[in-house]
């Protein structure tokens, strides 16, 4: 069953402006996780390599998260490519979608700072989670809405549902895993460019 057009309609570039303004502040900000470590007693250069040994989680944090939203901003940038307008229900599942992102800096500070305690890694990995169900949710909408080009290849949009699903399944493992080993639970992202390359090849 089709779901019904509603009266609302607005161009996808006024979507598409918004969210490259959104993913650039929260890339940015990012960086503010990262500080330059205080050294209390005598300066050596072995205290300074301490301390920056010691902020290795948050710069680890960093590099991810930025990967992360880069290849986020790359899936919905390709979905927006095809969807011809936008109605009020892709609208707002847009509107939910870029909370989630502009939540990022926090939850990667979170695990940055406190990455040995498990309710961090959860709400990094929630976080990863809700991009990830929403973006679903967003290509999903807009091809049951009739809001892609109809001259959009079949092969295109399977891709897109491909990337979206790789990055939900993802996303629940690396959640499973931070209630048993939070430390590592996001070394499991680092698979998604070999995977997302591999199901391309399919």
């Amino acid at each position: 069953m089709e779901y019904e057009k509603s009266n609302f309609n607005m161009s996808s570039n006024r979507i598409e402006a918004l969210t490259d303004g959104i993913f650039a502040i929260a890339m940015t900000l990012l960086v503010l996780t990262l500080v330059v470590p205080d050294i209390t007693g005598p300066l050596s250069n072995i205290a300074v390599q301490d301390a920056l040994y010691n902020i290795l989680p948050s710069f680890y944090t960093l590099v991810l998260s930025f990967i992360l939203l880069a290849l986020f901003w790359n899936i919905h940038h390709r979905i927006f490519q095809r969807i011809t307008r936008i109605n009020d229900i892709l609208l707002w599942i847009n509107m939910i979608w870029l909370l989630f992102i502009v939540l990022v800096p926090f939850s990667a500070s979170l695990t940055g700072k406190y990455g040995q305690f498990t309710i961090s890694h959860v709400i990094f990995n929630v976080n990863m989670l809700g991009i990830s169900t929403l973006l679903f949710l967003n290509s999903y909408f807009a091809h049951r809405s009739g809001s892609i080009d109809e001259n959009v290849e079949p092969r295109d949009i399977s891709l897109i549902k491909r990337d979206n699903a790789l990055f939900i399944i993802i996303s629940l493992i690396a959640l499973s895993i931070s209630f048993i080993y939070p430390s590592s639970s996001s070394l499991v992202y680092l698979l998604i460019i070999p995977l997302e390359l591999l199901l391309h090849r399919i």
